[in-house]
């Protein structure tokens, strides 16, 4: 039996159970050993959760549980191979068994907010990443994937620039607004009053933060703006390349 069978059968057992699990797991937890640091980040969509379990070189493996009576009941899907894991919580303590590696761990919930500074548990991982991060980078190809082509975005071939500041700034290039401006104007015909002046595109170059979250970049307005979301990304380097992946949350 494969591992994608296996899954489904798991959630088939579930399927017919009662929604009537009141308990909320949602947030970050980290292993109460500190000879063993594991940090893992547990979200919640209705009565299925999705895990992240980090090691302290910030590596992850993700599973989806599902809530039981007295916990949750899940699958790690690792290099096509499932293996399962559970958890109970009591108050703050939540106790994971990892059937395969026939273990169970002891961690404490932390935080309830999925955007909590891992660099406070593996400091030394995150200052790494993000020390490999910070810098100016060159975009060289931009896709999206549909029904399995890839799509080429307009944005390839410009090579704009963006810059990871050390203060956690993100700056764009200015460029970019200016180029976004000049096809809203023609396909639109905005009044020359209504045009954006060039200090307009260097404040909207300098309105975006960043940081590091888990093994992911999170980009963010520095002050809040209504409508305008967190954008996750997955980072990974190939060479000299940073390749950055969106994530849907």
């Amino acid at each position: 039996m494969n591992s994608k069978t296996l899954i489904l059968l798991f959630f088939l057992c579930f399927a017919l159970q009662p929604d009537s699990f009141s308990q909320n797991f949602q947030g970050i937890y980290q292993t109460t050993d500190p000879e063993n640091p594991l940090v893992l980040s547990v979200s919640e969509q209705g009565e299925l959760l999705m895990g992240k379990l980090f090691q302290s070189d910030l590596s992850s493996k993700e599973f989806v549980a599902r809530k039981a009576k007295s916990g949750f009941a899940g699958v790690f899907e690792v290099e096509g191979e499932s293996e399962e894991v559970h958890g109970i919580l009591d108050k703050k303590l939540l106790t994971l068994t990892l059937k395969a590696e026939n273990r169970s761990v002891e961690m404490e919930r932390v935080s309830k907010d999925l955007n909590y500074d891992f660099s406070k548990v593996f400091g030394e991982a995150t200052n790494a990443l993000r020390d490999k991060i910070t810098g100016v980078w060159i975009l060289k190809e931009q896709y999206k994937t549909e029904n399995g082509e890839k799509v080429i975005s307009e944005l390839t071939g410009k090579d704009y620039m963006t810059a990871f500041n050390p203060d956690g700034k993100q700056v764009a290039d200015v460029r970019g607004f200016r180029d976004a401006e000049n096809k809203a104007n023609k396909e639109l015909n905005i009044p020359q009053h209504l045009r954006p002046k060039a200090s307009d595109f260097f404040e909207m170059s300098q309105m975006m933060s960043w940081k590091i979250v888990g093994n992911n970049i999170h980009v963010f307005p520095t002050q809040a703006i209504p409508g305008v979301p967190t954008l996750i990304r997955s980072v990974e380097f190939e060479n000299e390349k940073m390749i950055l992946k969106s994530i849907e949350h």
